[in-house]
């Protein structure tokens, strides 16, 4: 429990500068922890696949007997290594767009387009999974941002549902709008679901439910979809129902048509 500033209630500007105080202690409060359970995490997430390379590299020298062995070690160590960088690297942009230090572009974006683009790139890990995917995004839209971004985003988002989505089952990909020119994206598939108690912390960097935890992964993807949807001036929620499926919504802003043509005349 933290000690604060006593406020006595006068409502006078020593009161105001008081309560001030104290919710700025309460965030630190609030920061230190989500520092230590990330470090903890951090902690875990990096020992596993460096237990295993000391692993494979002892076993290796105290039997290998050819230059097959050392050649497949030296290979199982590379990939490895490639899924650590990948891991660091992403909690390096989470952190970064999360902060504001990564600069996200205020482009003239299609999203229509990249909705589109995303489904396709996503079809043939659908088919060989034997899952319906559907995208239904007829109407164009436009919106200011990072393309790059908006991409992994929304890529992020279709492989967790095809990840959890067995053979025979459905995700569903579409786009629309509302009449407060927000763009709203919704991936909904029929996948194993998230229980109640794990929906609240989907978004958390490293987190897994136990029924996720088979499937390969690091628990860092939804953060970062969350993460870059924020940086965009919307956010990202999820709904779902255990062996029935999920649906995540991702709320964008939208540039109205006529700022939009307006740019467009601009950048002619």
């Amino acid at each position: 429990m933290r000690s604060g500033v006593r406020v006595k209630a006068t409502g006078d500007e020593i009161d105001q500068l008081a309560t001030t105080f104290n919710q700025m202690l309460d965030r630190i409060q609030v920061l230190v922890t989500e520092i230590k359970e990330m470090n903890d995490n951090i902690a875990h997430d990096l020992r596993s696949p460096i237990a295993r390379i000391r692993g494979l590299a002892e076993v290796t020298l105290t039997t290998g007997k050819s230059r097959d062995d050392f050649e497949a070690m030296v290979a199982s160590t590379i990939e490895e290594c490639d899924r650590l960088l990948d891991m660091i690297n992403t909690m390096l942009t989470i952190s970064k767009t999360e902060a504001g230090v990564e600069k996200v572009s205020d482009d003239l974006i299609d999203i229509t387009a990249i909705v589109h683009s995303a489904c396709e790139l996503f079809e043939p890990l659908a088919e060989e999974k034997n899952v319906a995917l559907s995208c239904r995004a007829l109407e164009k839209m436009m919106l200011s941002g990072d393309a790059r971004m908006l991409q992994r985003m929304l890529a992020n988002v279709l492989d967790n549902a095809l990840k959890y989505t067995p053979s025979g089952g459905k995700v569903e990909v579409s786009l629309a709008g509302n009449e407060n020119n927000t763009i709203i994206i919704t991936v909904r598939d029929t996948g194993i679901g998230i229980s109640e108690a794990d929906l609240p912390h989907v978004f958390e960097r490293f987190y897994r439910c136990d029924r996720s935890r088979s499937q390969p992964g690091t628990g860092l993807g939804l953060s970062l979809a969350r993460a870059i949807a924020r940086a965009h001036g919307g956010d990202i929620t999820a709904t779902s129902t255990l062996d029935q499926g999920s649906k995540f919504t991702i709320r964008l802003p939208e540039v109205p048509e006529q700022n939009s043509k307006s740019e467009a005349r601009n950048l002619s």
